[in-house]
């Protein structure tokens, strides 16, 4: 078939799914891609700018472009194919396998970060952040005067912004005021390793997971231990990838000893639906790595699921004790949930059941 006929051969809905049930491992393999862990449920392909496929859903997701798709995509992507000929091609008898030569990844440079824009006044992510997440209005008064939180013009959404040393915007990451939302995203062109940071004067530095646990965190010293919460360094890393925490001791040398204050993240289950706590599960790695470099670190857990829960709570007038006692409940309920029966009690001759609970 010749390929400029392809254009015009209408393929049926049966012959799209098939050739999308193409596996893409398969398909990165034939094209010369070398793969390697990328996360949980993902594979990153070497030297392809940010591609990574996800082998349960057969689907892939290019960090650097933002394209994503199925077999036919991918094969539209590598190749420079139309529609009809990628599908043609895993579909068609003159599809045969073969090896490409894989040009070197030639890094673009980055554009610069756009911000939002801002609000005529901050009212609404004051609002939230002070009456919905209890934050001490003192802390984000803070961060809002030193141009590092403010409102989202369109939306109303709250933005957290990092800085380089310059000062120049290089991190941005939004998030819903409304009670009813959990809408988050980071920016177009953001890098979360430019964190969201509190610069103190001790040789301590608190690590959290997100600007919200942040200032919550801080909040929790503040209010309850009447610590001076502006004391010791405080960085958010956006996520579980410490590329912030790198970049922030290389330019903070003074800083001795790390305490990593991640996520709780009990009732969290990976793929094969096993309980895994994966705040605490990096938070562990992290105090090997680290200890090997020389620092002095240690784990501050929250009782419930991250800082700001247990603020919200502790403001309604709970105690620790209480939210030990919340936490195990959830699990037991998660437990009971999940429990399988007991087997039947009369057994054959030489028969053995073996189960778990």
């Amino acid at each position: 078939m010749r390929r400029h006929d392809l254009v015009y051969r209408h393929f049926t809905d049966e012959e799209v799914a098939k050739a999308n049930r193409v596996s893409l491992m398969d398909l990165a393999g034939q094209y010369g891609f070398e793969t390697e862990n990328g996360g949980r449920k993902a594979v990153h392909l070497k030297n392809s700018g940010g591609l990574y496929i996800f082998p349960e859903t057969n689907r892939f997701y290019h960090w650097t472009s933002g394209k994503k798709g199925g077999a036919v995509d991918f094969v539209m992507e590598q190749e420079n194919f139309s529609f009809p000929e990628a599908v043609a091609k895993l579909t068609g008898e003159e599809y045969i396998t073969h090896i490409r030569e894989v040009k070197p990844y030639e890094k673009k440079p980055k554009e610069p970060l756009v911000l939002p824009d801002k609000a005529q006044n901050f009212k609404r992510a004051y609002w939230y952040l002070v009456s919905v997440r209890s934050i001490e209005p003192e802390i984000v008064s803070h961060f809002m005067n030193a141009k590092m939180i403010y409102q989202e013009a369109k939306y109303g959404n709250c933005v957290f912004v990092g800085y380089d040393t310059d000062g120049t915007p290089k991190y941005c990451a939004t998030r819903s005021s409304s009670e009813k939302s959990s809408f988050k995203m980071d920016a177009i062109n953001s890098d979360k390793s430019y964190p969201f940071y509190h610069e103190g004067k001790s040789d301590l530095l608190v690590v959290n997971e997100s600007p919200i646990d942040m200032m919550s965190h801080a909040t929790l010293g503040k209010v309850y231990f009447s610590l001076d919460w502006q004391k010791d360094h405080r960085l958010s890393l956006g996520c579980l990838w410490d590329g912030a925490l790198d970049r922030y001791l290389k330019s903070h040398p003074q800083i001795k000893q790390i305490i990593f204050g991640v996520d709780n993240d009990y009732l969290s289950r990976d793929k094969d639906m096993k309980l895994t706590n994966w705040g605490q599960q990096a938070a562990d790695k992290w105090c090997g790595k680290y200890t090997e470099k020389g620092y002095q670190c240690a784990i501050h857990q929250p009782h419930l699921k991250d800082f700001n829960k247990d603020l919200t709570e502790m403001r309604k007038g709970r105690t620790p004790e209480d939210l030990d006692k919340q936490r195990m409940a959830e699990l037991q309920t998660d437990f009971e949930k999940d429990a399988v029966e007991e087997p039947p009690s009369e057994l054959t001759d030489g028969q053995e059941y073996e189960y778990e609970i």
